[in-house]
């Protein structure tokens, strides 16, 4: 399929509520959406250094990352046809709850309610038509990509109608993703994206010997079906102790991560010697998973790619973590950014892009 070309060069709840939009004069284009472009067309940012990104309106996909020497660093399917149905979340934009909801129930100032359960009883990344099974509405404003989706009060039982807009900005050597969201109800919100990273571009191989490090000092300990138990013990002496660079290894990992500090840090870097992948977000929770369900995907095998997810801790509209319960209220703005920051040949270091 034809590509559309654009070129391009601690998490917040704040007031006042008004839809994000461009600054005047800000040329805006339509791109892609219900009745333009198909969805599964592929929507390209370049940047001056060769550094390639593809979107997809399907889902909020990214599509594809690809490095100045040709290098894919992102699972994905070949053709965006098979991504409705596909492996779980590979690449999604994914809300209006990322990670998991205990019992598919939460409760909101004494009310109860229930959502769409997919997992086991529970509801995973929102339940089965989460933000990655829509299709958004893409615009281009300026240098940014920006998608929007209204999510209806009620759709799968969340309260609430909640309209979103996520800003993707291609830098040199960096990808930085904006999520904002308004309501008129209060209702759980946890926007992440779902990619699954291999800098060395061989996802027919386990990533057992790519290196990650992370700053993570905790842990959210779950049962076994990933649900948290309430505990968030250290690191220290386990095998997610990834605050000095190591191989991942071949045990599976799928588990979310804390790490200290407030406003954009550094969450992560995973890197093969050659290529290196650094994941900043303003968010506190990391979750990490080594992709076994990656299964029947052309060139990608389990284990072929790690998922990055920067978010809240699973559950916490149920279990806050550190005094965060992810409900948005009317008044109220959610703001959380996530960079993809490269390195590797043909890319220049530079001090990159900034939150603003």
């Amino acid at each position: 399929m034809a590509a559309i070309m654009t070129q391009s060069g601690c998490s917040d709840k704040s007031a006042p509520a008004q839809a994000p939009q461009s600054e005047m004069g800000v040329e805006v284009e339509r791109i892609a959406g219900e009745a333009a472009v198909s969805p599964r067309t592929p929507i390209e940012q370049r940047s001056a250094s060769g550094l390639t990104v593809q979107w997809l309106p399907y889902g909020g996909h990214l599509h594809s990352v690809r490095m100045p020497d040709g290098t894919e660093v992102l699972a994905h399917y070949e053709d965006p046809e098979d991504y409705r149905g596909g492996a779980p979340y590979l690449g999604g934009l994914i809300g209006r709850v990322g990670n998991r909801i205990a019992g598919a129930t939460f409760a909101i100032d004494g009310q109860d309610f229930t959502v769409s359960a997919n997992e086991n009883g529970h509801a995973l990344h929102a339940g089965p038509e989460g933000f990655d099974t829509r299709i958004w509405d893409v615009a281009r404003e300026g240098e940014e990509l920006v998608f929007r989706h209204t999510s209806p009060a009620g759709h799968q039982g969340y309260p609430g109608n909640l309209d979103v807009t996520v800003r993707a900005t291609l830098g040199e050597r960096e990808l930085k993703i904006k999520f904002l969201a308004i309501t008129d109800a209060p209702t759980p919100v946890n926007l992440t994206q779902h990619g699954y990273w291999n800098p060395s571009g061989r996802f027919n191989q386990p990533i057992d010997t790519l290196r990650l490090t992370s700053a993570a000092d905790r842990y959210t300990q779950v049962d076994n079906n990933n649900i948290p138990t309430g505990l968030n013990p250290e690191v220290d002496l386990t095998p997610l102790d990834f605050r000095e660079a190591r191989p991942i290894g071949p045990e599976p990992i799928d588990i979310n991560l804390m790490v200290p500090g407030e406003g954009l840090r550094e969450m992560a870097h995973l890197s093969d010697g050659v290529r290196t992948i650094t994941v900043l977000s303003d968010y506190p929770g990391l979750q990490l998973f080594t992709g076994e369900a990656l299964q029947g995907i052309p060139g990608v095998s389990p284990r072929g790619a790690l998922a990055i997810e920067p978010q809240y801790p699973p559950n916490a509209v149920n279990q806050p973590v550190d005094g965060h319960d992810t409900i948005l209220r009317p008044g109220e703005v959610y703001r959380h950014t996530i960079i993809y920051r490269f390195d590797g040949p043909g890319l220049r270091r530079t001090t990159g892009l900034r939150d603003q």
